[in-house]
């Protein structure tokens, strides 16, 4: 029986087993618990853009995979760079990914471009200031947050590049006694979290007894955390990498679920 050919909007159907896979991460947490240093594991070539100042300073240890990492240091921008990232060609990335220059790319932070963009909407909002945005200031704020985030999510699929977002985590909600009973990810608000959706992982870390700990399903409050690589056996691990002796990373356990064509329990 001959095979159909089927497309649909312009695009050809492919059987799941041709899909190409690519890693989409939100990897989120606390200040210093080594987000950076596990971004640095991904796999490839990196293009890493910069808006945390003195963000890469933890990729000077870091001697493995120093020479694969290209840094786009855009921290002291103005916050007309904003403009750059609502292009459906965010900060003129896509001559870099459409030539295989680079197989990742890093955005270091979403936390801190999210400063930029509330700049960006004092600057084009009537009656903004920075000392009092306004509820119309903070709605352009989230939302060419949510396109800039958006726009590198989309092209980094075009190419199949991986993409890694960098995130802190915000204050959290609390009931009326002042308990946290939810955490999440610092990217504008609710309103927002629908863009993580879009993304296959969403890792939190921290650190657990001196350890750094990486989950993979939901924590405590910390919310949200999935995983489509990492079966569900596995809640989170503990994290050996070391500067030193080096270990395994995002790369290793990409090849790993590529290679297993299902979900796997991450090598460490």
């Amino acid at each position: 029986m001959a095979e159909l050919n089927i497309r649909i909007g312009g695009v050809e159907a492919t059987k799941v087993q041709d899909v190409k896979k690519r890693i989409s991460l939100m990897l989120w947490g606390p200040g210093g618990v080594g987000k950076t240093s596990l971004a640095a594991t991904a796999p490839g070539k990196k293009l890493w853009i910069l808006f945390d100042p003195n963000g890469s300073s933890s990729l000077n240890y870091m001697t493995r995979e120093l020479n694969d990492i290209t840094i786009v240091d855009l921290s002291n921008a103005s916050a007309n760079i904003v403009m750059q990232g609502i292009q459906e060609n965010p900060f003129g990335i896509e001559q870099y990914l459409k030539s295989d220059t680079f197989d990742t790319v890093v955005f270091d932070s979403a936390t801190t471009y999210m400063d930029f963009c509330l700049k960006y909407a004092v600057m084009n909002t009537k009656g903004a200031t920075e000392a009092v945005p306004t509820m119309a200031g903070y709605a352009r704020k989230n939302s060419v947050l949510k396109q800039t985030l958006n726009n590198l999510i989309r092209i980094t699929d075009k190419y199949n590049k991986h993409i890694i977002i960098i995130g802190h985590e915000d204050n959290g909600q609390m009931d009326e006694l002042g308990n946290v009973i939810k955490q999440s990810p610092m990217i504008g608000g609710s309103s927002n979290l629908s863009l993580l959706i879009m993304l296959s992982e969403i890792w939190y870390m921290n650190l657990s007894t001196g350890k750094r700990r990486i989950y993979f399903q939901p924590f405590g409050v910390k919310s949200p955390v999935k995983s489509r690589m990492i079966s569900q056996d596995c809640r989170y691990v503990d994290w050996n990498y070391t500067f030193e002796q080096g270990g395994n990373g995002i790369n290793t356990w990409f090849e790993q679920w590529k290679n297993a064509n299902s979900k796997i329990v991450p090598q460490v």
